[in-house]
């Protein structure tokens, strides 16, 4: 019939087109119907399978236009290489609203460029825009070198490094005549604190930074080795070069900057210069005495022995390098702190470098500027000027917080240093959109590639219909779950008093890699937490963590009714180890069975229960421990276990008993009435006990 003879078209046709013959599909429907009907049954015989259709990517002959968002119709059209009265014609017949922002040369909005870049038969395709010419002028430089007729000596800066716990902080209350390390949580450093000592013999003063020893503020070591003029290295002589002894070293190194060594804590009884010093050898540390160039002094800081040489070897070592810097033109100087602080705002210690810093005068760092509204030095006094080689306190910082090690630029004016920090974050944006862009052409190109193979899997399927999400994707793929899959997690609110530790601390959090429970860091940054951080942390379930940080009374009364606990902490160990133990209470406990008995059996009994029905009996002495009706009991025969779980009763004799003690012969009886026993079968007795986890995170030096 004719609608056989349609089906039968119809599927030789199908048929080839799958194969992609051409000339079979037209030497075929030339041949009359009978034919057709003969010839298609010899191809379904010769024909085995259906060969599978592959995928291949086909590239757009279409020319790709590069666009920016705020792009004007001149700029379209030189992009397109195009008449710029065409690109005129398609706008009005794209949008005639857009004809007047054209002719104004004003930009075209993203949705409007790509019609017209397509009606003219391109592809269109975004593009960063890269801001080049005039406006690199906008940022504020640092100066050149000065001529040497302009440089007068300064004060030498000098910054002590060495191990936790080897002596530098007292070292600096010796010098100083202080107690700074009576005032340190946990009595170790941890932030860079800048101190002018005047040192009496040479009737001059010196700037000194006190940089932290433990692993933890490595990043603060750096920027400490990279703005000094001369290193003293600390290292006790009853231990030797440590872990961050050696660090010191290379940080110095990198820098280079000239060591002078002091050899602390040599009035202990087990001190040992001589090793301290040879252990120095090993990272290509050559004192003078032993032939080298570094100066070593031994001294006792605890009891300001040997300061007087020590002194003398850093004045000696600053005359030989000659420190000058001009006192000037603008100013210049690192930031080497930065906190928020009540009643003040934003500040940062600044070292100065280079010109004379006044009260007033407009600074940049970073994307922050100000204009300075009080500068005061390391006991809170407030100074007018500070000149090169000075440490001060700076207020009125705007927009944002300088990061430590930034570059400090002093500017004519408040308008000059806006225009800078636009600039600046110009630049930052453009960056971050570059970064970005190049993140979601990774991402494209890997999606169309997995989709690619999904399809290709259909089409060897035969199926050249149909969603490759649900027929594929979904069946191979379990969907993920971010919220309540059961993991286990713990999220945590950071907040601490200044920038520099907040730098420590998410240095040591982001080498976190367990896989047993996750961490997740909400929110950080630096100031007392607020109702904002409080709202937020209850909402994320999030605990509150504070370091060095005073939380305002009405701040915990918020935290109190939310149910948000804040965890206040002044010594980084601590802070690191309640870390730790929160994430070990995160994970659930795991179950370990336990031993508690051990016996054999004796005889086995059949006895008649009330339905007449012989049911085995275990007749069972307790070699030790202690049976337990409610435990779970093992029978094992030659090493094999046969039976493992809960019995059904235990008797003494004649009566019912829940436990059975060592040498006690008992009766035990199971629901599975199958199982039979032998003389000298095993019996082990466990019992389950909960045992708290512990995470598996070591980070360097905790």
């Amino acid at each position: 019939s004719d609608a056989m003879l349609s089906r039968v078209v119809r599927q030789a046709v199908d048929r080839a087109l799958i194969t992609r013959d051409v000339r079979s599909i037209a030497a075929f429907l030339t041949l009359p119907a009978v034919d057709q009907r003969r010839n298609y049954a010899k191809q379904r015989k010769r024909t085995k399978y259906v060969e599978p259709i592959i995928v291949k990517k086909t590239g757009s002959t279409k020319k790709v236009v590069e666009f920016y968002t705020d792009m004007t119709a001149k700029e379209l059209s030189a992009a397109m290489n195009e008449n710029f009265d065409d690109v005129l014609d398609v706008l009005t017949n794209v949008d005639k609203r857009s004809l007047d922002r054209a002719v104004e040369d004003q930009p075209l909005d993203q949705e409007t460029i790509m019609k017209t870049i397509c009606a003219l038969n391109y592809k269109p395709k975004i593009a960063i825009r890269v801001v080049k010419g005039k406006e690199e002028s906008e940022d504020i430089i640092p100066q050149d070198p000065a001529p040497a007729e302009d440089c007068v000596a300064r004060r030498p800066v000098v910054t002590i490094m060495g191990h936790v716990d080897h002596g530098k902080t007292t070292l600096l209350d010796s010098l100083r005549n202080s107690r700074i390390v009576d005032g340190e949580f946990g009595g170790i450093t941890q932030h860079i604190g800048a101190f002018s000592v005047y040192l009496p013999s040479s009737q001059r003063s010196v700037t000194f930074l006190d940089t932290p020893g433990h692993a933890a503020f490595a990043n603060m070591r750096s920027r400490g080795a990279r703005v000094t003029d001369i290193v003293v290295l600390v290292v006790a002589a009853d231990d030797g070069v440590k872990e961050q002894t050696e660090q010191s070293i290379k940080f110095a190194r990198e820098a280079g900057v000239p060591l002078v060594i002091a050899i602390n804590k040599c009035d202990k009884p087990n001190a040992d210069p001589g090793r301290a010093i040879r252990s120095l050898l090993q990272h290509d540390v050559v004192v003078e005495e032993m032939g080298g160039d570094v100066q070593c002094v031994n001294i006792s800081a605890l009891h300001s022995k040997g300061l007087d040489n020590l002194q003398e070897a850093i004045v000696t070592l600053a005359d030989l390098l000659g420190l000058n810097a001009p006192t000037k033109g603008l100013a210049e100087g690192h930031v080497l702190e930065s906190a928020t602080q009540t009643g003040l705002g934003k500040v940062c210690t600044v070292l100065v470098s280079r010109g004379t810093l006044r009260k007033g005068k407009t600074l940049v760092a970073g994307t922050a500027y100000t204009r300075v509204r009080t500068m005061t030095d390391e006991e809170g006094k407030e100074v007018d000027q500070a000149l090169p080689g000075t440490a001060v306190r700076i207020s009125g910082w705007k927009d944002s917080l300088p990061s430590p090690g930034d570059i400090v630029l002093e500017a004519e004016d408040s308008n000059r240093a806006e225009k800078a920090i636009k600039w600046r974050k110009r630049m930052e944006m453009e960056k971050k959109g570059e970064k970005d862009w190049a993140e979601m052409e990774g991402s494209r190109k890997a999606e169309r590639e997995k989709y690619m193979q999904m399809r290709q899997s259909l089409l060897n399927r035969g199926q050249r219909f149909g969603s490759t999400l649900r027929n594929i994707a979904h069946k191979k793929e379990k969907l993920r779950v971010t919220e309540g899959d059961g993991h286990p997690k713990l999220k945590i609110l950071l907040r601490t008093d200044v920038e520099g530790s907040l730098e420590a601390i998410l240095d040591v959090l982001s080498t976190y890699s367990s896989p047993r429970c996750s961490l997740q860091l909400v929110d950080f940054g630096v100031g007392a937490p607020t109702e904002k951080e409080i709202e937020m942390a209850a909402t994320a379930g999030a605990l509150v963590y504070t370091f060095n940080v005073p939380t305002p009374p009405s701040i915990r009364r918020l935290a109190s009714d939310e149910g948000v606990e804040i965890r206040p902490f002044n010594v980084v160990y601590r802070l690191i180890d309640a870390l730790k133990e929160d994430l070990s209470n995160a994970l659930p406990d795991e179950t370990e069975r336990v031993l508690i008995g051990e016996g054999r059996v004796l005889k086995e009994f059949l006895i008649s229960d009330r339905s007449n029905k012989r049911q085995p009996i275990a007749g069972v002495l307790v070699d030790w421990g202690n049976f337990q009706k409610n435990r779970i009991f093992r029978f094992s025969r030659g090493g094999e276990a046969y039976f493992e779980g809960s019995i059904e009763s235990m008797k003494a004799n004649t009566e019912v008993v829940t436990s059975a003690k060592t040498n006690t012969e008992v009766g035990l009886a199971l629901d599975d009435k199958s199982i039979r026993f032998k003389e000298d079968d095993a019996v082990e007795v466990f019992e389950d006990k909960q045992i708290k986890q512990i995470i598996d995170w070591f980070p360097p030096g905790f």
